[in-house]
């Protein structure tokens, strides 16, 4: 088997193993905490990072890991895990359904493998370099849809856009044939399977929140940047856009202006 072919097949080993314990998790009494930043923390989110972790460092002792909870362990090789336990803690435990785990590898710090995993519904988007993108094993590709004015758009949490950003996000919101709201990494997913043409997000995005999404999107024929047409990579945060076609994503970035 590649290296390729083996480190994909232990990630999406990872996403089953998070999956089991954030399903239990949800069904049970799940008790929120929170960061210093404001951000919400369980039990579940620490136990599926230090489940990864161990499992990341006796299959791959060299790869470097960078997570959400525990922060960055530095490897001698290429490959770089980005993991996110749980993507929208905040939904999780208020008992709402739009969360994800997130699981991506980067390659000299370019994201090669992506794994959006969805465990209440079952659904999981998985991509690898010049693999494509599939949904729970079924090959799927974004709309390809170029114009705007046709577009169905998901635009992040409202609180997430101030300032200069506020009026870009109400610029966008007020062009397409549709808005959905805070869909976070689940709308991704739905974008690079054609349901929907434009992702949009603020500027409260670390690495660990974009990594997996960029080769779900990018494998499926999508386009994902930062908002002035920046590639996104392991050193990236902030404000994220990404759309089912070259064409459109132009659009979208000049209306974000």
């Amino acid at each position: 088997m590649r290296e390729s072919e083996t480190i994909f097949a232990a990630a999406m080993a990872l996403a089953d193993a998070a999956s089991t314990l954030a399903r239990k998790a949800w069904f049970e009494d799940v008790a929120a905490r929170y960061k210093s930043d404001g951000s919400s923390l369980t039990d579940a989110d620490l136990a599926i990072e230090a489940n990864w972790r161990e499992t990341i460092r006796r299959l791959f002792p060299s790869h470097g890991i960078l997570g959400e909870e525990y922060g960055t362990d530095a490897g001698s090789s290429a490959f770089t895990w980005v993991l996110d336990p749980i993507d929208g803690t905040r939904q999780f435990a208020t008992g709402l359904l739009n969360f994800a785990s997130l699981i991506a590898v980067c390659r000299d710090g370019v994201p090669v493998i992506g794994i959006i995993d969805l465990p209440l519904s079952g659904a999981r988007y998985a991509a690898a370099e010049n693999e494509g993108t599939k949904l729970n094993g079924r090959t799927v590709r974004c709309s390809g849809q170029t114009g705007l004015a046709d577009a169905r758009i998901s635009l992040a949490n409202p609180d997430s856009f101030a300032g200069d950003a506020g009026r870009s996000f109400e610029r966008l919101r007020s062009t397409g044939r549709l808005n959905v709201f805070d869909g976070g990494a689940p709308a991704y997913g739905a974008l690079s399977r054609g349901l929907i043409d434009v992702c949009l997000n603020g500027s409260d995005l670390d690495a660990y929140d974009i990594c997996a999404l960029c080769p779900v999107v990018t494998q499926a024929g999508g386009v994902i940047s930062d908002w002035s047409g920046r590639p996104l990579s392991l050193a990236s945060s902030g404000a994220i856009v990404a759309s089912a076609s070259p064409e459109l994503h132009g659009i979208v970035l000049a209306t974000l202006g």
